[in-house]
């Protein structure tokens, strides 16, 4: 986070830099050429004035009178009008010979506060580069700065033949002006980043701190404690993250706690019908059971408890499966389903086993005058229905009875029998795993019924029925 700052901030710096460096430079540019071409433009525009002035008349004895032109005036005039024409230009010029590139005037005889250095070098420099195409502005550097300049050939204008003129100018005023700005940036952007290093510094301790403790307090559920953490932060996001986070410990460990009492129930309901075969199995090896009929009595409670345990564990079974399916998210594909088919089908099957049974109770199923349809996974809710139904015959004295209502809101099937009706205190617990009322077996079926419908979109309810002739359950389908 902080290189990216860093780079973020020299890339910034850098942007600024080069867009003030290519604006100052055009601005010079300009600025120089203009006064140059100004100075350039007044002098021709103005060069028979500037001859007047510069003209010598000349008697030699008896000959008329010759107009004879000095260039040292030409030179003092040509300064004066650039001096005095315009206060803000600061274009200074020099008069040198076209053949040999040697300064005529200013010199040191006529003019001290000149220098003189200064226009030597630039004489050579336009010798060195050929720098003599009129018209045209040049950029040069020597060692007393940078100048841009021009040439004038003296001869077409000033009948000055063999002697040229430049005009020139120095940036240095800019060029300081310019280091004072790259200094100015380059402090700014050295404290810039400072400030950037300790911002980025504290943000990120604010922001590291709090994270090491939430990764510990993470550390800590993977380790299987559950103490929920009372951290307070300033950010709202890392509020809400530590929320979630208590939320999810609460959820594994009430999750861890289930898990445990799950396989106390199992192993406390596996045990017992063990224990009960391996007693009557050892029984009838070692000879307790001396007639037959004894022994044929213990085989068959050998059968029996096996069915318990082939129930049971086919229960658990359904149960795991069950829960992975809800841990990765699976889901069957719906059906359309006729529910009183459904019921129906239900109803026949637990027919068959009590007539295996010589029981003479009976199971009632009342179809709707219209076929009634719901979406869910056939196979699972006719499980379902198969554990509520066959809990209604455990309890119910001669009958269980099959309804159907249909309304605005969904589809509702009724199961009633005519028992006893379901305990007070059972009541809010019938639906929790291995809960076991009056002679229960082993308390998974309704659960597992109740987890199907669930997950079928549907909600189970059981309560007695309002005229006390037995339990009632309720199950309400979307529509």
């Amino acid at each position: 986070m902080l290189l990216l700052m860093i780079i973020f901030m020299i890339l910034v710096f850098f942007s600024i830099f080069l867009s003030f460096n290519f604006f100052i430079e055009d601005y010079v540019r300009r600025d120089m050429e203009g006064q140059l071409s100004s100075a350039v433009r007044d002098i021709r525009q103005n060069s028979g004035s500037i001859l007047f002035s510069s003209q010598v008349v000349q008697i030699s004895g008896g000959a008329p009178p010759q107009i004879v032109i000095d260039p040292m005036r030409v030179y003092t005039s040509v300064v004066w009008y650039l001096r005095t024409q315009n206060a803000n230009s600061e274009v200074t010029t020099a008069i040198y010979y076209s053949a040999d590139y040697i300064r005529v005037y200013p010199n040191s005889e006529y003019d001290m506060l000149q220098n003189l250095d200064e226009m030597d070098n630039i004489i050579n420099i336009i010798k060195q580069n050929g720098l003599t195409e009129e018209n045209l502005v040049y950029k040069t550097a020597a060692p007393f700065g940078t100048y841009y300049l021009t040439t004038v050939d003296l001869g077409p204008i000033y009948d000055l033949t063999g002697l040229s003129a430049v005009f020139y100018v120095s940036s240095g005023k800019y060029d300081i002006f310019i280091s004072n700005i790259y200094s100015m940036l380059l402090i700014i952007l050295f404290v810039a980043m400072l400030f950037t290093i300790l911002y980025v510094l504290f943000i990120s301790r604010s922001i590291s701190k709090p994270i090491q403790k939430l990764c510990g307090f993470a550390g800590e559920i993977g380790h299987g404690n559950f103490k929920r953490s009372e951290y307070s932060f300033r950010d709202r996001e890392l509020l809400d993250l530590n929320d979630r986070m208590n939320e999810t410990a609460a959820k594994l460990e009430k999750n861890d706690e289930d898990q445990k009492i799950f396989f106390q129930n199992v192993s406390h309901e596996l045990k017992t019908p063990l224990m009960s075969v391996r007693g009557y199995a050892e029984g009838i090896k070692y000879g307790v059971f001396a007639d037959e009929k004894e022994r044929n009595d213990a085989a068959n409670i050998i059968i029996a408890e096996s069915e318990r345990l082939d129930a049971l564990v086919s229960d658990l079974l359904y149960i795991s499966k069950m829960d992975a399916s809800e841990a990765f998210g699976e889901t069957a594909y719906p059906a359309k389903i006729d529910l009183a088919g459904l019921a129906e089908n239900c109803a026949e099957k637990l027919r068959g086993l009590l007539i295996n049974q010589n029981n003479s109770k009976k199971i009632e199923v009342i179809r709707p005058p219209e076929t009634l349809y719901i979406y869910g996974d056939e196979e699972s809710l006719m499980r379902a229905l198969m554990n509520v139904i066959a809990n209604c015959v455990q309890y119910a004295e001669t009958l269980v009875e099959i309804s159907f209502h249909e309304n605005n809101t969904g589809v509702f099937l009724f199961v009633k029998d005519d028992g006893a009706g379901i305990d007070e205190n059972d009541l809010p617990n019938i639906f929790k795993r291995f809960y076991k009322g009056k002679s229960g077996k082993h308390g998974i079926g309704l659960s597992i019924a109740k987890s199907i419908i669930e997950h079928n979109g549907a909600v189970i309810t059981a309560d007695n029925r309002l005229d006390g002739s037995g339990a009632e359950f309720v199950i309400e389908f979307a529509k």
